[in-house]
C-alpha cells in the first residue's frame, strides 16, 4: 500500500533494490533521512552480460556522511538463482508469455528472492524498488506487477514500496535530492543517468524506451500469470536456502510479522490522528 512522506517515518529499517544510478540513491538519502533504522543496499549481477559492477559503490562514501555507518553495501551475484527461476528457460517463456519482457521480470524475481532471503536473516520488514515517475508502464514496474509483489512480499512479513512512486518525486526532483547532499547524480538527460550504475547488456532492449516518447505495452494478463508460475519458484528456494544456512523459514517469517505488524500500529495511529485533525478542523 502506498504511504506518505510522513507515514514512511514510522518503519525501522529497510533494503533497497539498488543499482547505484540517479532513482536508487534518491530512494537511499530519501528514505534514510526518515527511516532511523539500516539502510540496506543490495546490488545484483549476473554471468549473463553485467558490466562496470564496482560502479555500484561509487556513492557509498557519500552515502555514509549523509547517513552514518548504518549504510551496508552488498553486491551478489544472482546466476545461480536466475537459471533456477527462468533463465535456463527464458526462450520457451518468451514464446510462451509472448514477449521479451520475461527475461528482464525474471531477473527482477530473482532479485526478490535474495532480497527475501536478506531481509529474513536481518529482521528487515521492508524493501523498496526504484521504479521512478514515468516509467511504470515498464513490466518491473507496472501496476500488475507492484501489486503481485505487494502480496508475496508481505507473505513473509515485509512491505513492498515504490518511495519515488509513492509520493510522486520527478526525476528534476531527485536530482535536487542528491545536489542538495553534494553527491553527483551521474551524466543524462530525460529518464537515463549513466556513470554510476552497471550495465545490463539484456536491459539494453529497453534502450529505444529512454530514447524517446515511444514504448511497448506489456499485457497485464501475461504479466500477473509469468509472476504466479515464478512465485512457486521463489518460494521454493527461499525456504530451502534458509534451512541450508541453519534456518527455521517459518521462525524469521514470525519474527519479521512481528516487526511488519509493530511498523503498521505506527502507521494507523499515525493515519487515525490525522483523520482526526482533518475532523476537527471542519
Amino acid at each position: 500500500m502506498p504511504l506518505t512522506a510522513e507515514e514512511y517515518t514510522c518503519l525501522e529499517s529497510f533494503s533497497v533494490l539498488y543499482s547505484g544510478g540517479l532513482d536508487s540513491a534518491a530512494v537511499a538519502i530519501l528514505m534514510g533521512k526518515k527511516i532511523k533504522g539500516g539502510v540496506h543496499l543490495l546490488t545484483y549481477m549476473h554471468n549473463y552480460g553485467t558490466f562496470f559492477n564496482e560502479w555500484s559503490r561509487k556513492h557509498n562514501e557519500n552515502l555514509r556522511r549523509v547517513l552514518g555507518d548504518r549504510v551496508h553495501h552488498h553486491l551478489i551475484n544472482l546466476t545461480k538463482t536466475w537459471n533456477e527461476v527462468g533463465a535456463n528457460q527464458v526462450l520457451k517463456d518468451m514464446v510462451k508469455y509472448r514477449g521479451h519482457w520475461v527475461a528482464c521480470l525474471g531477473c527482477q524475481q530473482s532479485m526478490g528472492t535474495h532480497t527475501i532471503i536478506y531481509n529474513l536473516e536481518h529482521s528487515i520488514a521492508n524493501t523498496f524498488i526504484c521504479s521512478s515517475v514515468g516509467g511504470e508502464y515498464a513490466a518491473m514496474s507496472m501496476p500488475i506487477t507492484r501489486e503481485k509483489n505487494i502480496a508475496f512480499y508481505a507473505q513473509y512479513g515485509i512491505r513492498y514500496n515504490a518511495p519515488l512512486l509513492d509520493m510522486g518525486i520527478n526525476k528534476n526532483e531527485e536530482r535536487q535530492i542528491m545536489k542538495e547532499h553534494d553527491i553527483n547524480p551521474g551524466w543524462g538527460k530525460r529518464r537515463s543517468h549513466q556513470g554510476f550504475q552497471p550495465i545490463c547488456a539484456v536491459g539494453f532492449q529497453h534502450t529505444l524506451d529512454i530514447l524517446f516518447d515511444w514504448h511497448t505495452t506489456y499485457p497485464p494478463n501475461r504479466v500477473e500469470a509469468f509472476l504466479d508460475e515464478k512465485a512457486v519458484i521463489m518460494d521454493r528456494i527461499i525456504r530451502r536456502e534458509l534451512i541450508d544456512r541453519g534456518h527455521d523459514p517459518d521462525e524469521l517469517i514470525a519474527r519479521n510479522k512481528e516487526i511488519y505488524n509493530r511498523e503498521e500500529e505506527r502507521i494507523q495511529a499515525m493515519r487515525s490522528n490525522y483523520r482526526k485533525r482533518m475532523t476537527q478542523a471542519t
